[in-house]
């Protein structure tokens, strides 16, 4: 999963209103961890095991420290709505 800051362009692009932070989602493999659990391009990532996110570097290094074999509770903002997914990590 590719993740970039959110700017005011991106903002704008996928309608996220001015209190949605985080980091937003440019690319998923298919087949992959992010994929499976439903996040999707545009999504925006805006807490990791209930910490908030600030940007993309913020979610790449929360995401990164899960554990192999255990899974991350991630909130995600996608089409005007808030969503818990949950992201199972490689084996």
């Amino acid at each position: 999963m590719n993740l970039e800051d959110l700017t005011l362009d991106l903002r704008d692009q996928v309608r996220a209103p001015a209190s949605v932070q985080g980091a937003i989602v440019t690319d998923v493999v298919p087949g992959s961890p992010a994929d499976n659990a439903g996040i999707g391009r545009g999504d925006i990532i805006m807490e990791v095991d209930r910490k908030p996110m600030k940007s993309a570097s913020d979610a790449a290094q929360a995401l990164g420290s899960v554990p192999k074999g255990q899974d991350a509770l991630v909130l995600v903002w996608s089409n005007g709505g808030s969503t818990f997914r949950v992201l199972h990590s490689g084996e």
